[in-house]
């Protein structure tokens, strides 16, 4: 990952929060987890036709706000409904981020307030991406089907020069001072007891799981989309996007249009036969 100036550093700043694209008022939704944190969300109606609803997660220190996944967002609106939430601890949802732990909850609050009539996808990214994994697992036959971007497998001991960052940010109390003042993230004191979401992916099936990863990105090594591969079940896919980057670097016009089509094609196949 290139590194900033301070100039440049400032421009991503604004560009990311004070100056962020805006979805429309009549698109704001409130939701609220099972645990009582209240959430700020968007939503996008679809076309008519649209046949499925998609539940868009952003990644740690990003909102629904974040120009790549508010873009991304309206690309997937052109073909379905949309619902995009602010998890805890980011944005203008209340609580704090637990890295995973309890941010199922925000993905299931957000899939309950979909249209009862279609399907529900959920896609994440990176934190994100572990939500969604996280959630599917826990509350199987939630949802159609789960796609996961930059998602970790695992979490502790990573090495990486990313997550290494990360956890400096994450287990210092300076840390936590800069990711909430400046990066707008309110993190909790004890992250212990993030689940593995490797393990959760095994119980997603028979909803279809999608592993979308750069084979050399800088938080998560290639051992993390191939152990969620590995431990999810049929149907499943795994999609390589080499030098592609992290977390909001895949979300590309090309990605959305490849995932609407795995989309509409897997929510719109006839039922596999009964062995």
């Amino acid at each position: 990952m290139a590194k900033l100036s301070p100039a440049g550093a400032v421009r991503s700043y604004l560009r990311k929060y004070p100056l962020a694209p805006r979805y429309r008022p009549e698109q704001s939704l409130s939701l609220t987890a099972a645990d009582g944190t209240r959430l700020s969300a968007a939503r996008i109606i679809g076309p008519p036709s649209a046949p499925a609803t998609v539940v868009l997660v952003h990644g740690f220190v990003n909102w629904s706000r974040t120009p790549n996944v508010h873009a991304f967002a309206q690309l997937l609106g052109q073909r379905f409904d949309v619902i995009v939430p602010d998890l805890r601890g980011h944005g203008r949802s209340s609580g704090v981020c637990t890295m995973g732990r309890d941010e199922p909850l925000d993905v299931a609050a957000a899939v309950a307030a979909s249209d009862p009539e279609k399907p529900v996808v959920t896609a994440g990214i990176s934190l994100g991406g572990a939500a969604v994994l996280l959630h599917a697992g826990r509350f199987p036959g939630s949802v159609a089907g789960v796609v996961a971007i930059s998602a970790p497998a695992f979490w502790g001991g990573l090495g990486t020069v990313g997550a290494n960052q990360v956890e400096r940010w994450i287990s210092t109390a300076s840390g936590r001072f800069v990711l909430r003042t400046l990066l707008r993230t309110r993190l909790t004191g004890n992250c212990a007891e993030i689940p593995d979401a490797a393990e959760m992916a095994a119980r997603i099936a028979p909803a279809f799981t999608i592993i979308v990863a750069d084979p050399h990105d800088w938080y998560f090594g290639p051992e993390h989309p191939e152990r969620l591969y590995r431990w999810a079940q049929e149907p499943k896919e795994l999609w390589w996007y080499p030098h592609g980057g992290h977390g909001t670097d895949l979300l590309t016009t090309a990605l959305a249009s490849r995932l609407s089509d795995a989309v509409e094609a897997r929510v719109s196949a006839p039922p596999a036969p009964a062995d």
